[in-house]
């Protein structure tokens, strides 16, 4: 008896010392985390263009819209996880309010775009512009020319989303000017499964950060022309198509004190789709589906940031 009450403060001790001390040097083995916040400019563009019939014919190219040169400032926050070292997840979300461009909006009677009949060059106003992607995959480090290298593949899923506007109308072809009333919407919305690496590279105090995803995409434009009173609103026609698209990133990060680091990069994103369906739906209830051929989005983004890690 006397023997076990003089081990009880030496074991509490130790469970003391377990539970504080080894508790932590455990979870810093089990988990560790990144979280970083990053402002910077974006530039993108989109377009896409629709047959006379279902066919893809009367003409080619009835229709097609190109909105150019959009200007946003963007924000994006996201997050890094190691679990058991080796299991890697990432997410981020990213949104902007576009402030500049502009959209052209371009009718044919003849193949190939000929004969063009009917052109308006156009503003942009209160668009936004969303992204979301989450990944996971098993991260592997190995030391590599005096610094530490880490490869991880992953699989991931992606959101993307454009509202995109036409307003300040302007008639080009044929030449009559500035026509009034022109709010008119598209919603582009690519989602879908992804597949990439990220690759990350630490010497010393500069870390350098790479990435490339693949996407597979499920594509789905809404149009709003709320101009064509012959055209239902605010669902005046609907585009579905099966999508594809490549994402580049880099960074490079500097660790200015425990914990913390500032970081500089860009990332680029390229999108297409296979040939589709264009469904207008009439005011008077009626329903006609043509072909869309395409639709084409790029995007380029340049960061400035923060990070944090523990």
């Amino acid at each position: 008896m006397t023997i076990k009450k003089k081990c009880y403060p030496f074991l509490t001790i130790l469970f003391l010392y377990f539970f504080f001390i080894s508790e932590s040097a455990l979870a810093a083995q089990l988990f560790s985390a990144e979280f970083s916040f990053d402002a910077g400019y974006r530039v993108d563009n989109l377009d896409w263009n629709i047959a006379g019939d279902a066919s893809g014919a009367n003409p080619n190219i009835l229709s097609e819209l190109a909105w150019k040169d959009l200007e946003t400032f963007q924000l994006k926050a996201g997050t890094k996880l190691h679990i058991l070292e080796r299991i890697y997840v990432r997410g981020s979300f990213q949104g902007g309010l576009i402030m500049a461009g502009g959209v052209r909006d371009s009718d044919y009677l003849g193949d190939n775009r000929t004969i063009e009949f009917s052109r308006s060059d156009n503003g942009v106003d209160n668009g936004t512009l969303w992204d979301a992607s989450a990944g996971v995959g098993v991260a592997t480090a190995i030391p590599f020319i005096g610094g530490r290298l880490e490869i991880a593949p992953l699989i991931g899923y992606s959101y993307h989303k454009q509202n995109l506007t036409l307003t300040d109308g302007f008639q080009t072809i044929p030449l009559s000017g500035p026509f009034p009333g022109l709010n008119s919407v598209y919603r582009a919305r690519w989602m879908g499964p992804w597949f990439g690496t990220d690759l990350s590279f630490m010497f010393e105090k500069i870390v350098f950060n790479g990435t490339f995803e693949y996407h597979l995409a499920d594509y789905l434009g809404v149009g709003d022309w709320n101009l064509r009173s012959d055209f239902q609103h605010p669902r005046s026609f609907e585009h579905r198509a099966d999508g594809s698209g490549v994402l580049l990133s880099a960074s490079l990060q500097y660790l200015f004190a425990d914990g913390w680091s500032a970081d500089a990069g860009f990332e680029y994103q390229d999108w297409q789709t296979d040939v589709g369906v264009d469904r207008t739906y009439f005011s008077n209830g009626t329903i006609m589906d043509t072909q869309i051929n395409e639709v084409n989005w790029n995007s380029l983004y340049v960061t400035v940031g923060v990070n944090y890690a523990f």
